[in-house]
């Protein structure tokens, strides 16, 4: 889903030839990264302990 939302943001940004946003674009994934993703893991990982932490061991974050 991130790694979706991080290419319309580049879609969008090249479609309407802004390269201030293009430029701006590591920034928008750091945010959705700390701000969003770690603490959605940190969420999870109270709500379903050891299970989820087995869960994230399996799975790549963001592929």
């Amino acid at each position: 889903m991130y790694v979706g939302m991080a290419l319309v943001y580049a879609a969008v940004a090249l479609a309407v030839g802004s390269p201030l946003a293009m430029a701006l674009l590591p920034a928008a994934i750091l945010v959705i990264h700390r701000g969003v993703i770690l603490r959605e893991e940190r969420y999870l990982e109270r709500k379903f302990g050891d299970e989820y932490v087995a869960y994230r061991a399996r799975v790549r974050r963001w592929l």
